[in-house]
C-alpha cells in the first residue's frame, strides 16, 4: 500500500471517527441508560463515564483535526516540515489529556483505568514519533543548506 493510499484511508477513518464522537455526544445519555439495564453502574460510575466522555471530547476532536491536517500535508508531499512536528506534538498532548481525565474518572469506574493505560502509552509512543520526526526535519534542513 502506498503512502498516498494509506494516508487517504487514515484520513477517511479519522473523519468517520470524528462523526462517531459527535454522534455519541448526542446519544450518550440514552446509551448509558441502556447499558445500565445490562450492568447496573451506580450513580458515581455512570457520572464518571458521562462527564469523563464530555471532558475528553475537545481533546479527541483536537487530536483528530491535527491528524487530518498532518495527513493533508503528507498528501501534498510536505512530510518533513516543522509544522508536522508541531501537529504530532499536539496529538501527543491530547492523548495525555485524555489519560489524565480517564484516570480521574477511573477513580469512580475502574474499567476506565484500562483507557488510562492505553492513552498514556499512546502519548509516550506519539512523543517518540514526534522526536524522530523532529530529527528528520533537522536533517532535511541541514541537507538543504549543504546543497
Amino acid at each position: 500500500m502506498t503512502v498516498q493510499r494509506s494516508a487517504k484511508a487514515t484520513r477517511l477513518f479519522g473523519w468517520l471517527l470524528a462523526a462517531a464522537v459527535a454522534g455519541l455526544c448526542l446519544g450518550l445519555y440514552p446509551l448509558l441508560e441502556w447499558y445500565q439495564t445490562l450492568r447496573p453502574l451506580g450513580l458515581h460510575a455512570a457520572a464518571a463515564i458521562f462527564f469523563g466522555y464530555y471532558l475528553c471530547v475537545p481533546a479527541v476532536l483536537t487530536a483528530l483535526w491535527n491528524m487530518d491536517r498532518l495527513l493533508g500535508n503528507i498528501l501534498r508531499g510536505r512530510v518533513f516540515v516543522e509544522e508536522n512536528v508541531r501537529r504530532i506534538g499536539r496529538v501527543c498532548w491530547c492523548c495525555a489529556v485524555v489519560a489524565v481525565i480517564s484516570l480521574a474518572a477511573g477513580w469512580f469506574y475502574q474499567p476506565l483505568l484500562f483507557l488510562t493505560a492505553i492513552m498514556a502509552f499512546l502519548s509516550l509512543t506519539v512523543s517518540v514519533v514526534r522526536s524522530v520526526m523532529g530529527a528528520a526535519v533537522r536533517m532535511r534542513e541541514e541537507n538543504d543548506l549543504t546543497v
